[in-house]
């Protein structure tokens, strides 16, 4: 199982030095560099990471104004570590929802207890070697969704879209109403659903195809997909846009 990591420091020697760093635990793959908050973004729109290593103090969006908008969903669901040299802002960033806040220079044995953390809160599914998701044998023909302490039964076909918001998962029906999955991951639900009624659009949502009402351009090659009943806009990473004009047949 392996975390895919984005590095994001304004200064090169401290970003080679975290990604040799992370090399070293054998099970995290940096995926993706940032100098600034802008050019993180632009690469948190492309591609869908676990988690981002973030230092603080940089020019314009300094590093918690740019977890407070991950923290939104805009940009799929990656946990956040802070990496810094300083330790005066370590209640604003738990603030934000990080999973931990690591000082320069790094204490490899402190960063592999983040990484034991990191796990604990990413399960992820295993990946045939073709990183195609395996599909359940006997999908479920419902599930079950809490409101409080109670459950209510969700045949699959009432079902809109999934939603990772945090570490709950979310079912949307198609009338809107919205219930807590307990114990479940996005990934683990797109393991278990059957692939050709349910499409993985974001690294934060699991969308049932057939309730796509409508597939509205979006910035930089991306999409909106506007769904039926909820009227709910679910967004399509630019990862995904390939997948989607396959199922859809667009040109």
């Amino acid at each position: 199982m392996t975390l895919r990591a984005l590095i994001v420091d304004d200064e090169p020697p401290a970003r080679a030095e975290l990604r040799y760093q992370l090399e070293q635990q054998g099970d995290v793959e940096v995926i993706g560099e940032a100098q600034s908050s802008r050019e993180a973004l632009q690469l948190l729109q492309a591609l869908d990471y676990d988690v981002v290593f973030l230092d603080i103090e940089m020019p314009a969006l300094d590093g918690i104004g740019l977890a407070e908008r991950i923290a939104a969903g805009e940009y799929g669901a990656p946990l956040v570590v802070f990496v810094t040299a300083h330790d005066q802002h370590a209640l604003r960033a738990f603030d934000v929802e990080a999973v931990d806040y690591l000082l320069k220079p790094i204490d490899p044995r402190r960063l592999g207890a983040t990484i034991d953390r990191l796990r604990q809160r990413r399960p992820l599914a295993e990946r045939p070697v073709d990183g195609s998701l395996s599909q359940a044998e006997d999908p479920p023909r419902f599930l079950a969704g809490h409101e409080g302490e109670s459950a209510f039964p969700v045949p699959l076909e009432e079902i809109s879209y999934l939603t990772a918001q945090g570490d709950a998962v979310h079912l949307v029906t198609t009338e809107g109403r919205q219930l807590q999955l307990r114990d479940a991951t996005l990934t683990g639900m797109e393991r278990l659903l059957p692939s050709d009624r349910f499409f993985r659009c974001h690294r934060g949502y699991l969308v049932q195809v057939r309730e796509v009402a409508e597939i509205v351009p979006f910035f930089n090659g991306t999409y909106l997909l506007r769904m039926k009943g909820s009227r709910d806009e679910v967004p399509v990473s630019r990862s995904r846009v390939r997948r989607l004009k396959e199922l859809f047949r667009m040109a």
